[in-house]
């Protein structure tokens, strides 16, 4: 068997590589064959230098950081994924795989583009949706039409949040299956397998734990350090352009942080979903308005699993009562279940 999978490329998120590895590899135990499908055969890989603008050009500093930052995530994508990059026009390809995946990530995010998000090139009996994610509260009324007839025309079709189960139900009549993000299909033994220690994190002032953040752009809310003051641990700001080694971090060596960390703080799904998988003490950043379509995504992992108290705002008006105390024994009942329903989705889809 041969399969084609689909998603969102890029190398600068640790979510978006490490869900994209996840359903690969489990695909992998289903299938002969797996191959990433990159859409953009022009310039598959550019690096940060040749995307700057012209008044950006000047920061030579930030400039080299973000290529650095932007290979190493091409290492582990070429060292652990077959990715194929010759695909002028998809229709082209439609013979070439049994099946197509396409997932997990926002694929369905309406506003994103996403060549072939209902893979209506290849024929219906191939198209196969595993934890796509629409990740806004409501579709705009431009796209409901072409997104009920898209879907409908799907052989199988699975969601990773509840809130895009309703939206999907209410424009085509059917549920889909709500399934887990692909990271939750590996075990915490495969994740440590490709774990990677950085080799800075051996200085004498993380010895005693460290409090680790990962936000988009580098900064986390201020209340975070004084967070880290009141318990006397170091900081370590994943994507934080003024710290190279930091700024850097590899994907192995994101998930040996994550696993050995005091406390994490984040904004990001999958940094919440990597702290289940490796039951660390974290704590969600709800920061504005902006991030709405974030905050469902988290909360609807985190209320299946009891956890919803672990989300606080910028303002600290909501307040998580004991950072470093929490219980994940919702998390050993609920998530194994949900492992098997999930990876029986894709069983009946690719066994049919």
């Amino acid at each position: 068997m041969k399969v084609g999978q689909l998603t969102l490329n890029d190398y600068d998120s640790y979510g978006n590589m490490l869900q994209k590895y996840a359903l690969y590899r489990t695909l992998k135990k289903f299938a002969d064959t797996v191959e990433i499908l990159w859409l953009d055969s022009i310039n598959p890989f550019t690096p940060y230098v040749l995307e700057l603008n012209r008044q950006e050009v000047g920061n030579l500093r930030d400039v080299a950081f973000k290529s650095v930052s932007q290979n190493k995530f091409k290492e582990f994508n070429d060292a652990n994924m077959k990715t194929r990059f010759d695909i002028p026009h998809l229709s082209d390809i439609a013979d070439d795989y049994d099946y197509f995946v396409i997932g997990s990530d926002q694929v369905w995010n309406p506003n994103f583009v996403v060549p072939g998000r209902f893979l209506d090139f290849a024929p219906t009996e191939k198209r196969i949706a595993y934890a796509a994610s629409i990740a806004v509260s409501k579709l705009p009324e431009r796209v409901i039409e072409n997104y009920r007839q898209k879907i409908l025309e799907m052989a199988h079709v699975s969601v990773r949040e509840r809130e895009g189960c309703n939206l999907i139900e209410k424009i085509t009549g059917k549920r889909p299956v709500q399934v887990l993000d692909p990271v939750f299909l590996l075990s915490v033994e495969e994740w440590r397998e490709i774990a990677k220690r950085p080799t800075w994190l051996n200085q004498k002032k993380y010895e005693r734990g460290y409090l680790l953040t990962y936000f988009f752009n580098g900064k986390p809310p201020e209340q975070v350090n004084a967070l880290a003051a009141k318990l006397d641990l170091p900081v370590i700001n994943l994507k934080d352009i003024d710290n190279f080694n930091h700024y850097i971090t590899g994907v192995e060596e994101f998930l040996y942080l994550v696993d050995h960390a005091t406390l994490f703080c984040t904004h990001s799904f999958h940094g919440a979903a990597f702290s289940l998988i490796f039951k660390r003490p974290f704590i969600v950043y709800f920061i504005d308005s902006v991030l709405i379509s974030r905050f469902t995504r988290v909360s609807s992992l985190l209320d299946m699993v009891n956890l919803r108290d672990r989300v606080t705002d910028s303002n600290l008006n909501i307040k998580v009562a004991d950072p470093l105390t929490i219980d994940f024994s919702r998390c050993d009942e609920v998530l194994p279940a949900e492992q098997k329903r999930s990876l029986k989705f894709l069983a009946n889809a690719l066994w049919q």
